[in-house]
């Protein structure tokens, strides 16, 4: 397994069961498309030939969505022996049905993927799939928020680090301070550590994401890296090139030494049973760790990542946590990640008591305001006297301290820097009830600018004041 990444690359053939994806990727370490389970034989063809497509027309980015969709026509496949299909043209919508019901008990996410990549495949055979899937084959997803652990839990846990193997206790302090996925962190190389222009850095590859990213390494973390990388050449040898290893014997009942505990010279690949968290799970239970709540918290791979960018949002902002995780946009972190704690809401009288909506009559997440609107709404807050007789009721999204080129009544309330608030409808409504009557009285006496003045402000209103509405009556 491990030496994969370092055999040379042998020349490409189609027939060939097994491709390198070093032919058609820069950084695919241990990446290679198995075709060997595809059945039966003319299926088989067709999948290769449709991956063949996709690789040589560059379709997707990362290798890794590449090996999904070979995943996913295998599986498949698994429908087209039960029916007896001799050609993809045989496929009807009882076909479908039949795949959609071995599909029952899998997560809606990974259903949508494997329709949309079963779907592109019958289409670029030429099958026409109008009849084949419906819009309720697709299962809607609801994304619940991201788990974390608190400031409580991860100060518990590190406490008690000592009482357990010093490997595995660097793998999950390495696995925190980088927020990088498990499966990465299981596949760091030996010289992560790196030094560039008198500054160090940690640098892994992003298996999901198909590219290397890297991280400025403080002295702690360094400290805890070169401990590890001189228990890995004493222990698995000069040749060894991962940071990490697998082991064995770490049964529950010989916490917290784990005598028995024995390390193989490989690192874990795919999806088995990690045994950093195995043993974290276990020091949690039997030192009595629990959260701010009082409640034991469920410790899991995947924890970590969400856990040190929240430290990271709270301490330095969202585009430093952003930049952290290597996320190209800042919504993915958002999103995903690092929504707000109810800590944080709590101490944030603006967004709780005056929900904020932007322009495009859509709901604004308060967590993707500027910081400075969190930490001092009057700063941004308008409420300008435009003389003779205008108030702009509200909050600006801009820098308050940058003058504002067009800050002329009713440009503000057509911006899109422009934040109006629940907290000021009273005053909206009597403003808009005002323009009204303001316009009905220009178009009687023929006073154009007026009735200019008085449209151009109702319209602009009215592209948020219903959608303000019905938050505030929620």
């Amino acid at each position: 397994m491990p030496e994969h990444k370092y055999k040379p690359l042998e020349p490409f053939y189609f027939n060939d069961d097994i491709w390198d994806l070093r032919h058609f990727y820069d950084t695919s370490p241990n990446k290679t498309l198995n075709f060997e389970t595809v059945q039966p034989n003319w299926y088989q063809l067709k999948v290769k030939k449709y991956l063949l497509y996709l690789l040589q027309k560059r379709v997707y980015k990362s290798s890794s969505n590449i090996v999904i969709q070979l995943s996913n026509l295998r599986h498949f496949g698994q429908i087209v022996q039960q029916c007896h299909l001799s050609e993809l043209a045989d496929i009807n919508r009882q076909t479908i049905l039949e795949y959609l019901n071995i599909l029952v008990d899998v997560k809606p996410r990974t259903i949508r993927g494997k329709i949309f990549t079963l779907k592109s495949f019958l289409e670029w055979d030429g099958l026409k799939t109008s009849q084949l899937f419906r819009e309720r084959d697709l299962p809607k997803i609801n994304d619940s928020p991201p788990d974390w652990l608190d400031e409580t839990v991860r100060s518990a846990i590190k406490k008690h680090l000592p009482k357990i193997p010093a490997p595995i206790a660097r793998q999950y302090l390495i696995q925190e301070y980088t927020a990088a996925r498990s499966t990465d962190v299981r596949l760091m190389m030996f010289n992560c550590l790196i030094e560039e222009q008198g500054s160090w850095y940690i640098k892994f590859y992003q298996s999901k994401v198909d590219r290397w990213h890297k991280l400025p390494a403080n002295n702690e973390i360094r400290r805890i890296i070169e401990q590890q990388q001189q228990w890995v050449r004493q222990t698995m040898g000069q040749d060894y090139q991962y940071l990490f290893c697998h082991f064995q014997g770490t049964d529950y009942r010989s916490y917290p030494e784990f005598p028995e505990m024995k390390a193989l010279p490989y690192p874990r690949f795919g999806k088995p049973r990690n045994q950093m968290v195995k043993i974290i799970r276990l020091l949690i239970e039997r030192e009595g760790i629990q959260d701010a709540n009082g409640q034991r918290p469920h410790f899991t791979g995947k924890i970590t990542r969400p856990s040190r960018l929240q430290e990271i949002r709270v301490k330095y902002g969202i585009k430093a946590a952003q930049l952290y995780a290597d996320h190209k946009k800042s919504e993915v972190t958002l999103q995903h990640y690092v929504p707000p704690t109810q800590e944080q809401i709590s101490q944030a009288d603006l967004p709780i008591q005056k929900l904020l909506i932007n322009p495009d009559n859509k709901f604004l997440p308060w967590q993707s305001l500027p910081e400075s609107l969190l930490k001092n709404p009057k700063a941004h807050e308008l409420d300008l006297e435009i003389a003779p007789r205008l108030v702009v009721y509200g909050h600006c999204a801009l820098d308050p301290k940058t003058p504002c080129p067009v800050n002329l009544f009713p440009k503000c309330y057509g911006c899109s820097s422009f934040r109006p608030s629940t907290g000021k409808l009273p005053l909206y409504e009597r403003q808009y009830q005002g323009e009204k009557q303001r316009l009905a009285e220009a178009e009687k006496v023929g006073a154009d600018l007026a009735s200019e003045e008085a449209k151009a402000t109702i319209e602009a209103i009215d592209k948020w004041l219903p959608e303000l509405r019905r938050l505030a009556n929620g």
